[in-house]
């Protein structure tokens, strides 16, 4: 195809251009030579070959800007040591959006200059360059993180990784991970070893649409270079502006936000943009370009030090490091030594950012895999120390070097070898095809990964089967195994002798005890059975004037022996509801109503709040069927069933809008629907406030009193510091590394819950703790059942087996909730708030 379109004049003298050559991948893919920024002195080129004989890395071209090489190494490092867990860098991450403008500029200029130079752009080349650089050395990131998996961790995640390898060599991670962190199934699932992978995936997934944007766009321009450039000039400015509008909105509503396409898309079109002008930044005065440069980095630094996981991002925020980094890009060809290359040029930055890609690939999986050695979120650390992060940083350095030395860069040369002896076509034939292996090669490599993991239900599977397991076991399972002594309703003496788990051949417990629990760790029990309902009545639950004690100390198994479920399916333990979809997700706003129970019944009971609310369907569900009880489930992901109550939820930028909308709709259906009794609970909400939380929720109990249904509370149950199912697949032989303090659970759950007791003494209060959490360590099994299907739901099974305590609980409400208004009149004038 001729054009009319001319290449670029050459800058003056000593000025670099755009840089040119082959792409260079996110983040840090070498790219092949560009324009000198300045000369190569004697210096810096002795540096750089003692260098280069020391690691064995090839020669850096003439034509060459050290500046984007040097932020190559600025960005990369900055991941690794947040990834580290450096707290002087909190926004290490940001070094992911340096590497997207670099890629969207030197993407863009090399498809400009085709189009300039050829008036054509050939898109099979454009794709072959890009798998050539990526494909080879992703593969090979992909094999060792696959043995590390199957050497290191364990079984019960096999499956998971196995999926994310699947998804990482098909570039779509970033939507697997963007799932996951509006999936409230998921939100404390270890973190993948090929998270990472999400940045690769969101650049093909745009690469595979912006080469054909420009070629339409030349085609309309029929070799007319102002037409052409005016186009370019309207699509790149319309696709930043609508990106950046969209990544602000989506980060206000939707913590997905970060992994999406869509949301990242301006700021590879800021890359874009700078490439654009490529021909008036070298005329800006060098003073004036300096200063640009200058200001670029101190941004692109003080994203690094300012931005932290806190931030709503990426939205505008993500402007700082990225306008920053199109700054020292646009100043380099006029700035020259004045610039921010005086200091970008060092002979380490260029060496990293080199390596930046390699490094990009291979750091996260030994972090990942370091972290989980460690225990971290199975009764080791919070978080990996330090120490931990900072030595698999620089042990990944080694497969890095490697990956880069006998990989990445002899396939870069052997493409450079066959553009030689080929004809163009057959080499882009060539490079595509090997691209296409390195893909089927990544799927297979999960595919087997997938296989080689223990059997499991799936999701939907484990939910309608878990009933029947239990239905089908003749011995009593769960809560069911505690003795008659044990009674749950009725209260024992904590020093009897007799009692589980206080004999000599108890496990011990983590806190050396393994014996009985003293007093303060949880109000009273409720309603035993046959309790007069008027009692009720009259003195609430009465759970917030009197601290009761816990039970005996029930045995912690030592190993985990047989399972009513086993243990890779315990997490997939999950509550039937139907119809399915009904529980509201992060995103949604609708409030959705689960049907459980007898359809039929005359009797309504309404379960509202969060998944902690909605985990306790399983039991209701059988005792309505029995009872004729008809039970609505009006459950949202991570949000409590307050009224008027303003959210700050983990791991989401801002308010969680949505709940509030949410909570007004849950106002109007409890209306509507006319429940006789509203089951609430909820789980923890530090970053809300316990104050915040209780206030909400006595507004709830207030709207509910005023409808004439009966209101009453599920106190949360212990929450545990570390996944248990995962502990327990770490600690086969040593279940009891998997106890954890009762009292200390007690104050990781259900905030505002105490709280909320006290200021409404009226209001009837169900604690389970009891039955959950026999003694003053909690046990992971009971009855050969893991108690805990992760860290804060109990699994449905156990939940199943407290379906006679529960009953009990629940049948005196019921009960006073029929009697009418002079019940619910009563709840309601102590429901102000306990005035």
């Amino acid at each position: 195809m001729s054009s009319n379109l001319r290449p670029p004049e050459p800058p003056p003298s000593g000025d670099p251009a755009v840089a040119t050559g082959d792409p260079v991948a996110l983040p840090g893919e070498p790219a092949e030579p560009a324009p000198v920024d300045q000369p190569l002195t004697r210096r810096r080129h002795l540096a750089l070959q003692a260098a280069r004989h020391a690691l064995r890395i090839p020669p850096v071209p003439r034509h060459f800007r050290a500046d984007i090489e040097g932020l190559r190494a600025v960005a990369v490092l900055g991941v690794l040591l947040w990834h580290a867990g450096v707290a002087w860098f909190p926004g290490g991450f940001t070094g992911v959006d340096v590497f997207f403008v670099v890629s969207g500029f030197l993407m863009s200029s090399l498809l400009l200059e085709e189009a300039r130079e050829r008036g054509r752009i050939d898109i099979g080349r454009f794709y072959a360059r890009r798998a050539r650089r990526l494909l080879p050395a992703a593969l090979t990131a992909l094999v060792g993180t696959a043995v590390l998996t199957l050497l290191l961790l364990p079984r019960s995640r096999w499956a998971e990784i196995g999926g994310d390898l699947l998804a990482s060599a098909t570039f779509l991670v970033n939507w697997r991970m963007a799932s996951r962190s509006v999936d409230y199934l998921d939100l404390e699932r270890a973190p993948s070893p090929l998270q990472h992978y999400w940045s690769l995936a969101v650049e093909e997934q745009f690469y595979l649409i912006w080469p054909i944007l420009l070629l339409l766009i030349l085609l309309v321009a029929k070799g007319r270079a102002r037409v052409f450039t005016r186009l370019s000039w309207t699509t790149t400015l319309a696709l930043f502006a609508g990106s950046l509008w969209l990544s602000w909105w989506w980060t206000q509503q939707d913590p997905s936000a970060y992994f999406v396409t869509p949301t990242r898309i301006f700021e590879l079109m800021l890359g874009a943009l700078v490439a654009l002008g490529a021909l008036a930044w070298p005329r800006i005065p060098r003073a004036l370009a300096a200063a640009v440069g200058w200001g670029g980095l101190g941004m692109v630094a003080a994203s690094l030090l300012l931005i932290d996981a806190d931030t709503p991002f990426p939205g505008t925020w993500a402007l700082l490091p990225t306008v920053g980094t199109a700054m020292v890009l646009i100043a380099g060809p006029a700035a020259g030594p004045w610039g921010p290359v005086a200091v970008l040029r060092h002979v380490l930055l260029q060496w990293v950012g080199r390596l930046s890609y390699s490094l990009y690939l291979w750091h996260w999986p030994f972090v990942a895999i370091a972290a989980d050695l460690a225990g971290v979120g199975r009764g080791g650390p919070d978080v990996l120390p330090v120490q931990w992060g900072l030595l698999a940083v620089l042990v990944s350095v080694v497969p890095a070097w490697l990956s880069f030395r006998y990989i990445e860069d002899p396939v870069r040369r052997h493409g450079r070898t066959l553009a030689g002896q080929l004809p163009a076509a057959a080499v882009t034939w060539r490079t595509l095809r090997l691209g296409l292996n390195c893909i089927l090669t990544g799927a297979l490599l999960g595919v087997v990964v997938l296989a080689s993991a223990p059997s499991s239900a799936t999701r939907a599977d484990a939910q309608w089967r878990t009933p029947a397991v239990v239905d089908e076991l003749r011995e009593p399972v769960g809560a069911g195994t505690l003795t008659p002594e044990d009674d749950l309703l009725v209260g024992d003496d904590p020093s009897d002798d007799d009692a589980p788990g206080a004999g000599p051949d108890a496990a011990p417990t983590p806190d050396g005890s393994g014996a009985t629990a003293g007093p303060g760790d949880g109000p009273a029990r409720t309603a035993a059975p046959g309790r007069d309902p008027q009692e009720v009545a009259a003195q609430g639950a009465a759970v917030s004037a009197t601290l009761g004690e816990p039970l005996p100390q029930v045995e912690i198994p030592r190993t985990v022996g047989d399972l009513a479920v086993p243990l890779e399916q315990v997490p997939d333990d999950r509550p039937v509801l139907r119809p399915e979809g009904c529980f509201v997700s992060l995103t949604d706003t609708d409030v959705g109503v689960c049907e459980a129970g007898d359809p039929d019944g005359e009797v309504t009971i309404a379960l509202a709040g969060d998944s902690h609310a909605g985990m306790w369907v399983t039991a209701l569900d059988e005792i309505g069927r029995d009872r004729g009880w008809r039970v609505l489930v009006l459950t949202k992901s991570s949000c409590p069933p307050a009224q008027g109550l303003v959210v700050r939820r983990s791991g989401q930028a801002g308010d969680y809008t949505q709940c509030s909308q949410w909570q007004e709709g849950l106002t109007e259906t409890l209306e509507e629907q006319q429940p006789d009794l509203v089951l609430l609970s909820s789980a923890s909400y530090g970053r809300t406030g316990a104050e915040a939380v209780a206030d909400g929720l006595a507004a709830r109990v207030q709207q509910v009193a005023q409808t004439g249904a009966l209101p009453a509370l599920i106190r949360d149950v212990p929450r545990a510091p570390f996944d248990v199912p995962a502990c327990l697949a770490e600690h086969q032989d040593d279940v009891p590394q998997c106890a954890f303090a009762r009292a200390d659970g007690l104050a990781r759950a259900g905030t505002g819950h105490d709280l909320l007791a006290e200021r409404v003494p009226e209001l009837p209060i169900l604690d389970f703790t009891d039955a959950t959490c026999p003694g003053r360590t909690c046990s992971p099994i009971v009855g050969g059942v893991v108690v805990w299907r992760d860290s804060n739901h109990l699994s449905a099974t156990y939940i199943r087996s407290l379906r006679d305590v529960v009953e009990a609980e629940v049948a005196p409400l019921v009960a006073l909730a029929v009697l009418g208004e002079s019940a619910s009149t009563s709840l309601e004038r102590g429901s102000e708030l306990g005035g």
